[in-house]
């Protein structure tokens, strides 16, 4: 279905769960209850959700350029590409694409806020990600999402150290490095992918509500991912 991620994008995940003091038992808990929840789902099932990953897949192979927007993505920066762009957006960053032309899908952990539920609403794709202290998210926006007249499509990840049907590990941490990575894994070819978007120091105007002294502590994570994958030379100071 998709590439397996490196291993050191996978490593990371263990090494960032003991940095923050987190539990691998909660996020495989958060994991198989999201699983669990979609599995006879008539919108969401795997099948579906399979359909819509081959879909993805598709067009950012197809694109001449994949851009991986970040929260500090600027709109005048996102002007500047052509038409034949496919553009992946890291949660709350999709704000950044108004009209969501050339969208591919959003990647996220369910707090991006009101800009990502204005994308879920326009049917946009998300790629839905289970972690251990996000369970109360997802629940709300699976139950508020498939009311909806057309719902998102949807993908599930997890950031787990086993294989869970249905669901997808791509490597990373932040939104915005697991999408590069989940680009990367889908087999897009390096030299067509730009970051737009991803800041060191500066927490982005597309940015949920967030502890900022903590979410500096996970861009220093976010830099050191994209880094070793070879797009470092994107971020911002």
């Amino acid at each position: 279905m998709h590439e397996a991620p490196t291993p050191s994008a996978l490593l990371v995940q263990d090494e960032v769960r003991h940095a923050f003091g987190w539990s691998e038992a909660d996020d495989v808990a958060s994991a198989l209850q999201l699983q669990h929840s979609l599995h006879d789902h008539e919108l969401w099932n795997v099948t579906q959700r399979n359909k819509t990953l081959m879909k993805i897949k598709k067009q950012l192979l197809n694109a001449e350029r994949v851009v991986v927007v970040g929260a500090a993505a600027q709109d005048s920066e996102l002007q500047t590409y052509g038409p034949n762009t496919a553009y992946v957006a890291a949660d709350g960053s999709v704000g950044a694409l108004p009209d969501y032309s050339g969208l591919a899908c959003i990647v996220s952990d369910l707090d991006g806020g009101i800009y990502l539920d204005t994308a879920a609403r326009h049917a946009m794709p998300v790629l839905v990600h289970a972690h251990g202290d996000n369970v109360a998210q997802w629940q709300k926006k699976i139950e508020q999402w498939g009311q909806f007249n057309s719902p998102p499509p949807l993908v599930l990840s997890h950031q787990v150290n086993q294989m869970i049907p249905g669901m997808h590990n791509y490597g990373g941490f932040t939104d915005g490095d697991r999408a590069l990575c989940f680009v990367l894994s889908l087999g897009v070819q390096p030299e067509k992918i730009e970051l737009v978007g991803f800041s060191l120091n500066h927490v982005g105007q597309w940015s949920g509500v967030t502890d900022i002294p903590k979410k500096l502590k996970k861009l220093q994570w976010m830099q050191r991912i994209v880094s070793k994958l070879g797009f470092g030379h994107f971020i911002q100071p």
